[in-house]
């Protein structure tokens, strides 16, 4: 398996797991350092390192007092890329996650990045598997070329549906209000579901509803979940450490509340386009450990859950 191990045991405020050891992990964590699909802003590639830096001090209390330290991590390090080389990178992660997901049944935690790196990244979680998809994202990502490019950033969720990795109606949009030219007629016609940022805004109640109906029935058609979450979901003045930051979106507490309801199992999340270089007083590093640690309390119910 081709991946730089990150061996520094201070990683992850104790979660971690030494890296010699053959003890069994509740979920494995991996970095791909890769911004060579971001359309906007660089920086996305230092997010993991960041993370890491970050994760010494990560939470493992949630903010209900739920208590996550009994989680334990396998932080296999990174995926090696080639910046200037998209398709290459994008078949490298395919492969590398190919691996993964076969060597392992535990959730898979990984940190970009930009999200380009989701197409491969699901790709790999879908073999095999009737997959639900939520897309926690400012942009519907369903782009089919952008500037120049089939798998940049702005076009992850187009590659997957074509591919036929996910079936349209068993993906979920949510927080989306940035759309370029075509994208929400595509939306509509794929019969994707979605969850506007506006409709959050306008009827917060009728929204969070429509949220729990969407996720029920794509319960009911699929064996698993994938989650991926752009940072930029959150609105522009949460999150300025990012390269597309876009106003109108959700406050921290309200996507913390969102990411509760995610129905299990979830066979792997990711957190993208963080960029560590435009943030201001670690507001978006913040936000990133949040989210962590809500992982990690999902992480620890279903361990506490299979022991009862």
């Amino acid at each position: 398996m081709d991946l730089t191990v990150a061996a520094d045991a201070g990683l992850w405020n104790g979660l971690a797991l030494p890296p010699d050891t053959t003890a069994a992990p509740d979920a494995v964590v991996i970095g791909v350092p890769f911004e060579g699909g971001a359309g906007g802003a660089g920086g996305a590639s230092l997010g993991p390192a960041r993370v890491r830096e970050l994760s010494r001090r990560v939470k493992t209390t949630d903010r209900h007092g739920r208590d996550a330290s009994g989680v334990r991590l396998r932080d296999l390090g990174d995926v090696p890329t080639w910046r200037f080389d998209l398709p290459r990178s994008v078949a490298h992660i395919r492969e590398v996650y190919g691996e993964v997901f076969r060597a392992t049944t535990v959730p898979v935690l990984t940190y970009g990045g930009d999200h380009s790196v989701t197409y491969p990244i699901v790709s790999a979680a879908g073999a095999g598997r009737r997959l639900g998809l939520v897309w926690f994202d400012a942009h519907p990502d369903v782009l089919d070329g952008y500037q120049g490019s089939t798998v940049s950033h702005g076009s992850p969720l187009r590659r997957i549906i074509e591919d036929g990795v996910v079936d349209p109606e068993n993906v979920l949009l949510v927080g989306t209000r940035a759309y370029d030219d075509g994208e929400a007629g595509y939306i509509e016609k794929k019969g994707i579901r979605e969850v506007r940022a506006a409709h959050f805004a306008d009827d917060p109640q009728r929204a969070r509803d429509a949220y729990r109906r969407h996720l029920a029935e794509i319960a009911a058609r699929v064996g698993h979940f994938y989650a991926t979450l752009d940072i930029d979901v959150l609105d522009a003045s949460c999150v300025p450490g990012t390269g597309t930051p876009v106003a109108g979106g959700f406050g921290t507490g309200e996507l913390l509340g969102l990411l509760e309801e995610l129905p299990d199992p979830v066979i792997g999340y990711d957190i993208v386009e963080f960029a560590p270089a435009h943030d201001v007083g670690g507001m978006t590093g913040h936000a990133v450990m949040a989210v962590t640690t809500a992982y990690f309390a999902r992480l620890a119910a279903a361990k506490y859950d299979a022991r009862a």
